[in-house]
């Protein structure tokens, strides 16, 4: 199953080269994905189709999903419904970042090989952006935390003085 971002790398859309296309991207689909499918395709929905001079490319999941989309070689790859990061927990003392916008979406970061993992926590489903270090983060995550932002509302707070601790994301359950 191929997303608008599938479909525009297949025909070539913001291809200035006439290079051959990198290869497909292979990945697993987000444990969580299917649960949510309604919030995801909000996200995708919000999503840009170039990302910057980042050309979008073809994402292959196991099992398939269109949850999972990439751009740039190495990519840059945003996956919706991924599982809780394992650093949030109650009493967890992980900072955590915000790309300018003080109402969010507010995320950890991860490391990953040779790459960070932005995991979105205060939005549901968890959502995942993973930069390659080639790449400047501050001209990535702009876009799209900010889509994810325009799609989905917050759902926690990550502000320890919030009145109701309930309502914390280090005690979101899911």
């Amino acid at each position: 199953m191929l997303g608008l971002l599938g479909v525009a790398a297949l025909t070539g859309v913001g291809n200035d080269s006439p290079e051959k296309p990198p290869p497909v991207v292979e990945a697993t689909a987000p444990p969580h994905a299917v649960e949510q499918t309604a919030a995801c395709g909000k996200v995708l929905a919000q999503l840009p189709v170039q990302l910057g001079r980042l050309d979008p490319r073809v994402v292959h999941t196991k099992p398939d999903t269109p949850y999972v989309v990439a751009w740039g070689d190495p990519p840059v790859i945003l996956a919706c419904g991924v599982d809780k990061p394992k650093a949030l927990f109650p009493g967890s003392d992980e900072q955590v970042f915000n790309a300018g916008d003080l109402a969010g979406p507010y995320y950890l970061v991860s490391r990953s090989g040779n790459a960070n993992v932005y995991t979105i926590i205060d939005r549901a489903p968890y959502v995942s952006i993973t930069v390659p270090a080639k790449y400047q983060a501050a001209e990535i995550l702009p876009a799209l935390v900010g889509a994810v932002g325009k799609a989905l509302p917050a759902v926690c707070s990550t502000e320890a003085s919030t009145p109701d601790p309930a309502k914390l994301c280090t005690r979101r359950k899911t």
